[in-house]
């Protein structure tokens, strides 16, 4: 059965406490799904990122980090914004994931829409130009038809990528 897509309206965002009920998240990762039971509240007590969980229905369906990050963008792409600096300003999500029986119903996307506009308001207060990720491999086409694009290989497991603020508000 093809399940229709989750709408921006019928999930709640809100940042993650220890009276979310995780015991029901599981994502096709391991690593994540350790992470969100076992080490998200204590990074975040040591200021480390935020994570936020997006629940719809009443369950906790999503998550995602955020943090503070620079990145280095190639010469092509400073010429492009027309700023010559050597490290730019970005918020950077450093996890994302989405419950395995929710997948492929646009959550993630929302959840990127959502770190865009968290950004464009942050960036009314302190400079930000670019988000950032390092996605695991097999996973980037996902961020591409974000309008994510790559920026150079990391570790062997994730590819480095960003979008440019700009392009979301011309």
């Amino acid at each position: 059965m093809v399940q229709n897509d989750i709408r921006y309206g019928e999930l709640i965002i809100e940042k993650l406490s220890s009276e979310h009920d995780l015991s029901g998240f599981r994502c096709k990762d391991d690593d994540l799904n350790e992470f969100i039971n076992i080490d998200a509240l204590h990074q975040r007590k040591e200021r480390l990122n935020q994570t936020y969980i997006c629940k719809y229905q009443g369950k906790v369906i999503a998550f995602f980090t955020v943090s503070a990050d620079s990145i280095k963008i190639n010469n092509t792409d400073k010429g492009r914004i027309g700023v010559n600096y050597n490290a730019f300003p970005a918020i950077k999500i450093g996890r994302l994931a989405v419950h395995q029986d929710y997948m492929h119903r646009k959550v993630g996307s929302i959840l990127i829409m959502y770190t865009v506009g968290m950004a464009l308001e942050i960036g009314n207060e302190v400079g930000i130009r670019f988000i950032s990720v390092d996605a695991y491999r097999g996973i980037e086409e996902f961020y591409k038809k974000n309008f994510f694009i790559e920026l150079a290989e990391c570790e062997d497991r994730h590819v480095a990528m960003y979008t440019d603020l700009e392009d979301w508000i011309a």
